[in-house]
């Protein structure tokens, strides 16, 4: 996600920081120390309401952040890889970068979350009680255990991407077997509940909660516009169905060898050939990719003697894909480390050849020329964000 920031690692799972989550967490303190506190334990100062806010809005995010890693952890068990975590303004996701292959195995690793959620309310509240003498861990706990068994519930709501839309796609897909069938129908509930949020939202304003309807309307068009997506993703995974990375790669077009320096890079390789992302060989074999962003990252001065080894991102560090993997394994990979190519690596580590954004739009335009139907595929993969 544009604009993250990585605070570590938990599990080899990769924690980002969107930059609109900073806006969040400060609107939530404000409207916690100005609103929620207050009313539920008057009589303190404006600095305690403050800091309760403040520490209430991380736990919230604490639970957030354990609820998709409910999602990562069962996933990975499942054996499907999990990028990152990424906290922003509307909540979490994670940045799974295949979806399951069987309809049991999404239900599983999707009800793990809001079970996850509701759990932690459960628990806050129970310690809630058990504090009932200390009034600002009683309030500050209550706070925390209502708000995740909302946020549980609301997970469960039967929309594409929030997880109760997951769990009813699973359920189609199992009862149909068909995936895309399942997809298509979920999407639609899914943008029929963010109209249903837009609508709620306005009448809100109307009504003076000026504050509460604008978010609302957000969060429904936030909804609207990932379903969306979604549908369009399902629609691209029929149109690629059967079509193997082996059959869309390329030669690449330029590469260099990890040795040379940057400004050999940007001199003879990246100016006359308009490359913004070049693949990285060393004694024949692939060793990484280096782009724009990853050379602007050393001051210029420095470019004669930062080699394209030092500037570039290792290979073990990147998800290439083999020539007999279906190309839609290879469309959230692009998307999710936003590069114009993504590497293809025989089985000997030589690299095979690359797949690029081009190629990919040259493959629909002539399927759309030449009419070809989309497969109706009974099973296939999924790159689709996951809401929470």
């Amino acid at each position: 996600m544009p604009g993250s920031f990585s605070i570590g690692r938990i599990g080899g799972i990769r924690i980002e920081i969107n930059a609109s989550w900073l806006i969040i967490l400060a609107l939530l303190t404000i409207s916690l120390a100005t609103s929620w506190f207050p009313t539920t334990i008057p009589g303190l100062s404006t600095g305690v309401y403050v800091g309760l806010g403040f520490v209430a809005s991380i736990l919230l995010f604490v639970s957030v952040l354990l609820h998709e890693l409910a999602h990562s952890l069962v996933a990975r068990a499942k054996g499907l890889p999990v990028s990152s975590i990424t906290l922003f303004i509307f909540g979490g996701v994670s940045n799974l970068e295949q979806e399951p292959r069987t309809a049991g195995a999404e239900f599983q690793l999707t009800i793990v979350g809001p079970v996850v959620s509701l759990i932690i309310g459960g628990i806050a509240l129970a310690l809630a009680a058990a504090f009932s003498g200390s009034r600002a861990a009683a309030a500050l706990l209550g706070y925390l255990g209502f708000t995740n068994i909302l946020l549980g519930l609301f997970n469960l709501i039967p929309g594409f991407p929030l997880d109760g839309g997951r769990v009813l796609r699973s359920i189609i897909w199992g009862v149909t077997g068909n995936l895309r069938t399942a997809t298509n129908v979920t999407t639609i509930i899914g943008q029929i509940v963010a109209y249903l949020f837009i609508l709620f939202g306005i009448l809100q304003v109307f009504a003076g909660n000026i504050f509460g309807g604008i978010w609302i309307g957000f969060i429904g068009w936030f909804l609207l516009n990932a379903a969306r997506t979604a549908n369009a993703q399902s629609m691209l995974q029929g149109m690629f169905g059967g079509v193997t990375v082996g059959q869309v790669m390329q030669p690449p077009a330029v590469s260099v060898e990890a040795n040379r320096t940057l400004a050999q890079l940007v001199d003879g390789v990246l100016l006359p050939s308009g490359a913004r992302t070049v693949p990285v060989t060393q004694m024949g074999r692939f060793a990484g990719i280096i782009s724009l962003a990853d050379i602007r990252q050393h001051p210029r001065e420095q470019w004669e003697q930062v080699t394209v080894g030092q500037a570039m991102v290792p290979a073990d560090q990147l998800r290439a894909v083999t020539p007999t993997q279906s190309l839609n394994d290879a469309l959230p990979l692009m998307v999710g480390h936003e590069r114009d190519i993504l590497p293809v690596v025989g089985p000997d580590g030589q690299l095979a050849g690359v797949v690029s954004r081009d190629a990919i739009v040259h493959l629909i335009e002539i399927r759309r020329g030449l009419n070809i139907p989309h497969p109706n595929r009974s099973n296939g993969d999924s790159q689709l964000p996951r809401a929470s």
